[in-house]
C-alpha cells in the first residue's frame, strides 16, 4: 500500500503544492467551517475524480455492454436483464455497504477505505473480463460483478464528503460531484462507439484503467483524514434499523425514489417517443438527448449556487414544481417544436433535482451515519430504477386509443410528471430542515 501512496502523493503535489494561485499556494487541507470553496479546491478536485470513473464505468457498460452481450446470446430479454441487474443490486448491496463502512473501527487510511479497496478492483475486473467472454455465463458473470464492486464502491465513498466537508459545502460540493458524473457519461456516450470500432476491447480496457486511477488519485485524501487528531470528523453511527426508523429519512427516500422512478422512465422512452410516436428519425432523438445533456451540465453548478443562497428544502420544492408541470405539459404537443421550445427550462429544473438529493441526504442523517445515507439514497434509486420503466411502458401499452396521435407514447409524461408532483409535495414534511 506504500507504493500506491507514494505514486498518488506525487501525482498530486502538482496540484496541490506545485503551483501559485494569485499569490498564494494550493494546498490539499481539511475545511473549517465558513471557509470559502475556492480555497479547498484540491480537495474537492480530488474527491470528485472517482465520480467520473464511476460514472465513465458504468455508462460505458450499460451503453455498450449489450453490443457484446447479444453476439453470445440471441434473446434481447436476456441482455435487458443482465444489464438491469443494476437496479436488483442498488436494492441489497448499498445500503449493507455504506453501514457497515459507518460502523467499522478506525484504520491508518479511515473507515471507507476498505469498501473502496475492495469495490475498486471487483468492478474493474467486471469491465476488462466481459470483452474476453465467449459464453453468456460468464458474460452475465463479469456483469454481476462489476455491479457488486461498483455498490460496495459507491456508497462509502460518497460518504467521504459528509466526513470531511462541512455542511455549508455539501450543495457546492455535490455540483462538482454532478459536473464530474455528467462529464463521465459524455465521455463514455461520445467515445465509447469510436473505441469499440477500433477493437472492441478497448473502451472496457480504458474504463477499467480510468477507475483505478481515479481512485488512487484518492488516495491522499484517505491520507489526510487519517492525519486529522480534531473532533471534525464525529462517528457516532447509528444502527441500520435505527436509520430506517427515521422519519425524515424515510420521507427522503420516498421522495428520491419518486424522482428516480420518473427520470428512469424517461431515460427508457425519451427515444421510442421522439422517433415512434412523434415520427422523427434517431437522429434528432439524439439532438433532444444532446439538449437534455448540456442542460444537466449546466445545471450543476447553478444549483450548487442556488442551495448556498436559498437552501436545499426551497430550492428542491420550486424546482420539483417547475419539473414535474413542465414534464405533464409533454402530453399535450403532438409535434417537436412545441417541445424543443420548453425542453431547455423543463430539463434545467431536472438538472437541479438530480443534483442535490445526496446534500439532503447527508443533512438529514444523524452525525457519523452518512454511509447509511448514501446507501439509502442508492437504495430508494434502485426502486425507481426497477419500477419507473416498467410502468411507463405498461401505461403506454394501454393507452395508444387515448393519444393515437402518439401511438400512446405521449402517455409517458403523465407517468413520469406526476411522481415528480408527488415529492414536491412530500418535501413540505422536511419543512424545518436547514
Amino acid at each position: 500500500m506504500n507504493q500506491p501512496l507514494r505514486i498518488a502523493d506525487a501525482l498530486v503535489d502538482r496540484l496541490t503544492h506545485g503551483h501559485e494561485r494569485h499569490g498564494q499556494r494550493w494546498h490539499l487541507h481539511l475545511p473549517r467551517e465558513g471557509e470559502p470553496a475556492t480555497e479547498i479546491r484540491p480537495l474537492l478536485v480530488l474527491l470528485g475524480l472517482p465520480t467520473f470513473g464511476l460514472a465513465f464505468g458504468i455508462s460505458l457498460l450499460t451503453t455498450y455492454g449489450p453490443v457484446i452481450l447479444i453476439h453470445l446470446t440471441r434473446s434481447p430479454t436476456a441482455v435487458g436483464a443482465l444489464i438491469g441487474g443494476e437496479g436488483a443490486f442498488a436494492l441489497v448491496v448499498p445500503l449493507a455497504a455504506g453501514a457497515i463502512s459507518d460502523r467499522l473501527p478506525p484504520s491508518p487510511l479511515g473507515r471507507r477505505f476498505p469498501f473502496i479497496l475492495l469495490g475498486a478492483p471487483v468492478a474493474a475486473t467486471g469491465l476488462a473480463l466481459l470483452p474476453f467472454t465467449s459464453s453468456i455465463g460468464v458474460a452475465g458473470a463479469a456483469v454481476l460483478v462489476f455491479f457488486v464492486g461498483y455498490y460496495v464502491y459507491y456508497p462509502p465513498y460518497r460518504a467521504l464528503y459528509a466526513d470531511l466537508l462541512p455542511r455549508t459545502l455539501y450543495a457546492r460540493a455535490q455540483a462538482g460531484q454532478a459536473i464530474a458524473r455528467g462529464a463521465g457519461l459524455g465521455v463514455a456516450l461520445l467515445a465509447g462507439g469510436l473505441l469499440l470500432g477500433l477493437w472492441q476491447p478497448l473502451p472496457f480496457l480504458i474504463a477499467a484503467g480510468i477507475l483505478a486511477a481515479t481512485t488512487i488519485a484518492l488516495l491522499p485524501v484517505f491520507r489526510l483524514e487519517s492525519e486529522c487528531r480534531n473532533s471534525t470528523l464525529p462517528y457516532r453511527p447509528a444502527s441500520l434499523r435505527g436509520i430506517l426508523r427515521e422519519p425524515k429519512l424515510r420521507v427522503f427516500a420516498a421522495v428520491n425514489a419518486l424522482w428516480e422512478f420518473s427520470f428512469a422512465g424517461l431515460k427508457s422512452f425519451i427515444v421510442l417517443y421522439v422517433v415512434r410516436g412523434l415520427g422523427r428519425s434517431p437522429a434528432v432523438a439524439s439532438a433532444v438527448i444532446a439538449v437534455v445533456a448540456v442542460a444537466y451540465v449546466a445545471g450543476a453548478p447553478l444549483a450548487g449556487w442556488l442551495a448556498e443562497h436559498y437552501g436545499l428544502l426551497p430550492v428542491l420544492r420550486v424546482t420539483s414544481l417547475v419539473y414535474g408541470a413542465g414534464l405533464l405539459v409533454g402530453a399535450v404537443p403532438h409535434t417537436l417544436t412545441p417541445l424543443l421550445i420548453g425542453l431547455p427550462v423543463v430539463a434545467l429544473a431536472g438538472a437541479v433535482v438530480l443534483t442535490l438529493p445526496q446534500a439532503l441526504a447527508f443533512t438529514l442523517a444523524p452525525p457519523g451515519s452518512e454511509g447509511a445515507a448514501a446507501g439509502l439514497q442508492d437504495f430508494s434509486r434502485g426502486l425507481g430504477v426497477v419500477l419507473g420503466p416498467v410502468a411507463v411502458g405498461a401505461v403506454i401499452g394501454v393507452s395508444r386509443s387515448f393519444f393515437s396521435s402518439t401511438h400512446g407514447y405521449a402517455a409517458m409524461w403523465l407517468v413520469i410528471g406526476v411522481p415528480v408532483l408527488l415529492a414536491a409535495m412530500l418535501l413540505n414534511r422536511l419543512s424545518d430542515v436547514d
